[in-house]
């Protein structure tokens, strides 16, 4: 089971997940484990976090690295790039006599982040279909997994408090998400959990770079601060003269 959070920010893009795998037979789940490969950083340029089966997850992560060794990401429009790479998936699911859900088809999605003719995408391949949809505009974030339906309402309350319904920094972004995921997993135990792994694609000396963030103990003790403060203030109001302590860089 897991949780990906995705937001396009105006200087760059924030991918997070939590790093809990399960094991099962069949349908039946029989325990879970810590797995530290739901983020994949490719060519130090492109981040990739998947939702499903791991064996899905690990030939999804093959054609990206022939995507990219065949200049796909390099040459290739960004409609044109992830169409390429949503047919090389599907057309391998269907070389190897793949089974369709009937209800949840692929019953596997995933989140990319790349930068493409310049430009920084955050890219949704669906769980149902996996065609890519472009995160843009008002819908500049996404969520992904079975952790879902607790990360979506929180992370648009996040996206209307803390971001004002713009794309925030890659800073606000890496907040955002972090807290997003943390809520998630306090709520919906059992199915998710930590540690809270983040990648960031920022621009860095005019090359746009796809990094693993270190600074996950950082967001743990600001949002923590942060959630006492709330509280405090709802239960004191104004009277509480305590300066909101300053976010993580």
């Amino acid at each position: 089971m897991t949780v990906i959070v995705g937001v396009q920010c105006s200087d760059g893009i924030v991918i997070g997940a939590d790093s809990m795998a399960t094991s099962t037979a069949g349908p039946s789940p029989l325990m879970h484990v810590q797995s530290n490969d739901k983020i994949e950083i490719f060519d130090k340029s492109v981040i990739v976090a998947s939702t499903g089966a791991i064996g899905l997850s690990q030939r999804l992560n093959h054609h990206i690295s022939q995507a990219i060794a065949g200049n796909v990401f390099r040459n290739f429009s960004v409609q044109d790039c992830t169409t390429n790479v949503s047919k090389r998936f599907l057309t391998d699911l269907t070389n190897s006599l793949y089974q369709m859900h009937p209800q949840h088809g692929v019953s596997f999605g995933s989140v990319m982040a790349a930068c493409l003719k310049g430009v920084p995408y955050l890219i949704e391949f669906g769980s149902t279909n996996f065609q890519p949809e472009i995160r843009h505009g008002k819908m500049f974030f996404v969520s992904m997994g079975s952790g879902q339906l607790h990360a979506d309402p929180f992370l648009a309350f996040i996206a209307r408090v803390l971001w004002h319904g713009v794309p925030p920094t890659v800073k606000d972004g890496k907040l955002g998400v972090y807290w997003t995921l943390s809520h998630t997993i306090t709520v919906a135990p059992g199915g998710v959990g930590k540690p809270i792994r983040m990648a960031t694609l920022t621009q860095k000396d005019g090359k746009w770079v796809a990094e693993e963030s270190q600074d996950m103990d950082a967001h743990e003790t600001y949002t923590a601060d942060l959630e006492n403060y709330i509280g405090k203030y709802a239960r004191e109001g104004h009277a509480v003269s305590d300066p909101i302590p300053p976010a993580p860089i």
